[in-house]
């Protein structure tokens, strides 16, 4: 018998399937952990939406021409678009897998 470190719970392990913590705790922590990166992954898109915002303010108002933008404006609107579509695609995975690894009634 082992005893999960989570809830302290005893439980036993068949020889295929050789787990640190009870099979209640274990998909709690699969749970969480989709959760988590789903958070993760949204503050990324929000912090890419928030450069590509501000990026775009500064070409709107005439102030800067895309030819003549500096490189560091530049590099900003990229980042901001690779966190914005990365973010996405991590959320949108994320979304996939909390959804498979839901209980089924």
């Amino acid at each position: 018998m082992k005893t999960c470190p989570d809830c302290g719970a005893e439980f036993s392990t068949s020889v295929e399937k050789k787990s640190r913590f009870c099979p209640d705790c274990g998909k709690q922590r699969i749970e969480k952990t989709w959760k988590r990166q789903m958070r993760v992954y949204g503050m990324l898109i929000l912090g890419g939406m928030a450069l590509i915002l501000i990026d775009y303010m500064q070409f709107k108002g005439g102030d800067v021409a895309i030819q003549q933008a500096s490189p560091l404006l530049l590099a900003s609107l990229v980042l901001g678009g690779l966190g914005l579509m990365g973010g996405l695609f991590g959320f949108s995975l994320a979304l996939f897998f909390s959804m498979w690894h839901k209980k089924r009634h």
